[in-house]
């Protein structure tokens, strides 16, 4: 199972890396795939937990969330759109579609649509490959970090309801690897906007924006009663167990360089 994970870990990480340095059209379909695969894999657990999604309200919420950050002038008619198909749907499939099934199908949309959508807007900062390369960096760290720490000294639980693996000891190493990757970061790559105060802030919020990022899935995860959202990747599950801190991080970066 390890050997499985780190060679689809260097196989993926190495791709990714590779498209996002080629920038352009291959940047914007990237994310865009990833945002489809991630939304289906959240309507899939909905599914499980037999709920009914609202599929193309739905996926026409993440690409208008996730276009609006090339193409700004299409959210007001998009918007529009999305709420009169909700509405149609709200009274045609009822009693079959309740609220609930409305919200976590918007929420679920929204929430993946308008993060990812950061990561597009970072191919128009300067400069944008070494940039989010720094937001996977910091997530990374943050992941590594907080997984080591926590199997060799985790002790105290953190949330033991919501995820019994996570301990203080985790998050104080996921703290302390994002900023030391961050300060290696800034002694081989020159970006002009960061300096030592800098580095260290951001370092310090992308990896509590990652635990949270992370938490907030498994709280997903939890509430639908499955362990993985998908199988896609193997040996780590689906793109949105992958990306889960991920989705918080880059918009948090976007803003610092931004």
């Amino acid at each position: 199972m390890l050997k499985t994970r780190i060679i689809s870990a260097l196989i993926g990480v190495a791709g990714l890396l590779g498209i996002l340095f080629m920038g352009g059209i291959y940047w914007q379909a990237l994310f865009l795939i990833l945002g489809i695969i991630a939304l289906y894999e959240f309507y899939m657990m909905m599914v499980i937990n037999n709920h009914r999604v609202l599929f193309v309200p739905g996926y026409l919420l993440l690409l208008l969330l996730m276009g609006s950050a090339i193409y700004p002038l299409c959210l007001s008619a998009g918007w529009f759109v999305i709420i009169a198909l909700v509405v149609v749907y709200a009274v045609l499939g009822y009693p079959r579609i309740s609220i609930v099934d409305i919200a976590l199908s918007l929420f679920g949309s929204a929430y993946i649509g308008f993060c990812l959508s950061y990561a597009l807007k970072v191919s128009e900062l300067e400069p944008a490959f070494m940039i989010i390369l720094l937001a996977f960096i910091l997530t990374w760290s943050s992941d590594v970090g907080g997984y080591a720490f926590g199997t060799l000294w985790g002790k105290h639980k953190m949330v033991p309801l919501l995820s019994p693996g996570k301990s203080w000891e985790g998050a104080g190493g996921a703290l302390l690897l994002t900023v030391g990757m961050a300060f290696l970061f800034l002694q081989v790559f020159e970006l002009e906007k960061l300096n030592d105060a800098y580095i260290l802030v951001l370092a310090l919020l992308a990896s509590v924006a990652a635990q949270f990022g992370d938490l907030f899935i498994s709280s997903m995860k939890r509430y639908f009663g499955v362990k993985d959202t998908g199988t896609i990747i193997p040996g780590h599950g689906g793109v949105l167990d992958r990306f889960d801190a991920f989705l918080l991080v880059v918009p948090l970066v976007y803003y610092f360089f931004s």
